[in-house]
């Protein structure tokens, strides 16, 4: 592997934005568009001592923490190629007053969901790449103990998350309640749409990882239930308008090895405070099997209150087959008026 040439500060607020700033239209590499924080290493610099002096340099602050080494790619421009790093980090400093680095940047900004197209300004290629990197981490979210990466397919800087579709539908324990595993091909295929959910719908489901030592736990949080799936009718009229409007659904599939740790409570808040602070939402459902106590014991300790039952293809008790008129059991919760589902723990 080539050694590493740059490196590339992702600077997240508490709002979820990532900062950005403008490079000067007189520089000569890339000039007039929007970039994160970092540059090129110098002689005898590691990574991480480039990072520290690039953020200093370039706004003033200074690295706090490294949280998360979030990409590693390549990129070429005028014919030389170059390896990056891309990390994000927390900061000591005064968010509200980044200072632009007089004559290579002439403004700043943060970026959050709603703002990605900033990144795609004066780009006359049409490279997305960039654009895509803070999207994924501007959509990814931190509790006490689980990183949850929103879920991708493999793509030019992304690796994604099919490998670990794989393994999660091949444990014991996940595949007892979905019934299947997945081949490689079918992962490709699910983690690929699920990424253009996230593109289209602004949610979907995360990956989660143990932020100590880094292991699978599972997947889980929103996504948006199609208009025209089969149990949409059924949950509407249960439910009423306020959840028909969004047809936001939250859920969550373990490991065994995660089971019993309360990661499935972490993600659940993760979701909740997703749903009802970052997309407004008014009422998110999520409903299993009547006979998964472990999965309604997760939904009453969110807070989640008991709608009732809809039939759908499940487990009934007493069988291992797969039947179309299981009973689930269906919980609802709501946002009420100048209220959000509370903080999430800092990065």
């Amino acid at each position: 592997m080539r050694p590493v040439d740059c490196v590339g500060a992702l600077i997240m607020d508490e709002h979820h934005r990532v900062y950005v700033q403008r490079r000067a239209a007189e520089r000569r590499l890339l000039p007039g568009i929007w970039d994160i924080v970092g540059g090129h290493l110098e002689p005898g610099e590691t990574p991480e001592e480039a990072l520290a002096r690039e953020v200093e340099e370039e706004t003033g602050w200074k690295v706090r923490d490294i949280v998360w080494a979030v990409t590693d790619w390549e990129w070429e421009y005028e014919g030389r190629v170059r390896r990056e790093l891309d990390y994000l980090i927390t900061i000591d400093g005064d968010l509200t007053r980044p200072r632009l680095e007089e004559g290579k940047h002439d403004a700043g900004s943060w970026v959050g969901p709603d703002d990605l197209d900033l990144l795609m300004v004066n780009r006359a290629d049409g490279d997305r790449r960039l654009r895509d990197i803070v999207a994924y981490v501007v959509r990814t979210r931190f509790t006490d103990r689980l990183r949850l990466e929103p879920l991708t397919g493999p793509g030019e800087v992304l690796p994604g998350h099919a490998a670990d579709l794989v393994t999660l539908h091949a444990d014991p324990w996940v595949a007892h309640w979905y019934a299947e595993t997945l081949s490689e091909q079918d992962a490709v295929r699910r983690a690929t749409e699920a990424h253009a959910r996230w593109e289209a719908d602004g949610v979907n489901k995360w990956m989660a990882y143990e932020r100590d030592g880094g292991a699978l736990a599972g997947r889980g949080g929103l996504s948006r239930l199609p208009a025209d799936a089969p149990v949409t009718p059924a949950l509407s009229e249960l439910v009423g308008p306020e959840w028909a409007t969004e047809r936001l659904e939250l859920g969550w599939a373990l490991t065994e090895s995660a089971r019993g740790r309360g990661f499935a409570t972490e993600i659940g808040r993760a979701g909740l405070e997703f749903a009802f602070v970052t997309l407004k939402a008014k009422a998110v459902i999520s409903f299993t099997e009547r006979i998964n106590r472990a999965s309604r014991a997760v939904m009453e300790r969110l807070g989640m209150t008991y709608a009732g039952e809809i039939t759908a293809e499940g487990l009934v008790e007493g069988s291992t087959e797969v039947r179309p008129d299981a009973p689930f059991a269906v919980y609802v919760a709501t946002r009420k008026p100048g209220t959000s589902a509370g903080p999430e723990a800092d990065i």
